[in-house]
């Protein structure tokens, strides 16, 4: 497993209610489930924050970072809420949104899918079927097939041309994961058990933590 970097410690730390070294190594201590040797210690913590300790327990650190995912997923928004939602989970999902996600289907022609992508200023729509994902059509396809077959009108999405390296979170996923996943992805397809919910870009991470 990929750990966050270090230095995101003492800064998560201080957001839970802007906890002291001391009660944020009791509260990890008290949570349960370590034997005595395990526990943290305040020097120890504290030179790891400094940055003074070169190679850190990566089990020490683990235990850290999962109680931070455990403290802050109780009180973050998650990726449902920040989420533009599919039309289908408009009125139930719990996104602040006001549009809507673009999505189109096997069979769609090219040319509708190129004329959503210009109106919604968008490089790539998921293309679903029964609310599962099959892949991504991007922009890139869309104008590489214009070059080799000349007219979009005759040209409708098919699975031979999707893109299958799409990227999909939990609708549960909180704020702090999502800022790492956005740090390496375009977008995030928000799915419960497979359906997709809706879709995370940059700019709706960035609308919230205005």
């Amino acid at each position: 497993m990929v750990l966050p970097e270090i230095k995101e410690i003492k800064n998560r730390r201080l957001l839970m209610d802007d906890l002291s070294i001391r009660k944020f190594v009791k509260k990890i201590n008290e949570s349960g489930g370590y034997k005595v040797e395990d526990y943290l210690s305040v020097a120890w913590l504290h030179q790891v924050e400094e940055g003074t300790i070169p190679n850190p327990s990566y089990f020490k650190i683990k235990q850290i970072f999962d109680f931070l995912e455990c403290e802050e997923q109780v009180k973050q928004i998650t990726a449902e809420e920040l989420c533009v939602p599919h039309k289908k989970f408009k009125k139930t999902t719990k996104s602040k949104s006001t549009a809507t996600m673009e999505f189109c289907e096997i069979g769609t022609p090219i040319l509708k899918v190129y004329n959503k992508m210009k109106e919604h200023k968008i490089s790539q729509m998921p293309v679903l079927e029964n609310g599962y994902c099959l892949g991504m059509i991007t922009i890139k396809t869309v104008m590489d097939l214009t070059l080799e077959e000349g007219k979009l009108a005759k040209i409708y999405v098919d699975k031979k041309i999707l893109d299958y390296t799409y990227n999909t979170v939990p609708a549960q996923c909180p704020l702090n994961s999502i800022r790492r996943l956005l740090k390496y992805y375009d977008y995030l397809l928000v799915e419960n058990e497979g359906i997709i919910h809706g879709i995370l870009v940059k700019e709706d991470l960035i609308n919230e933590l205005k």
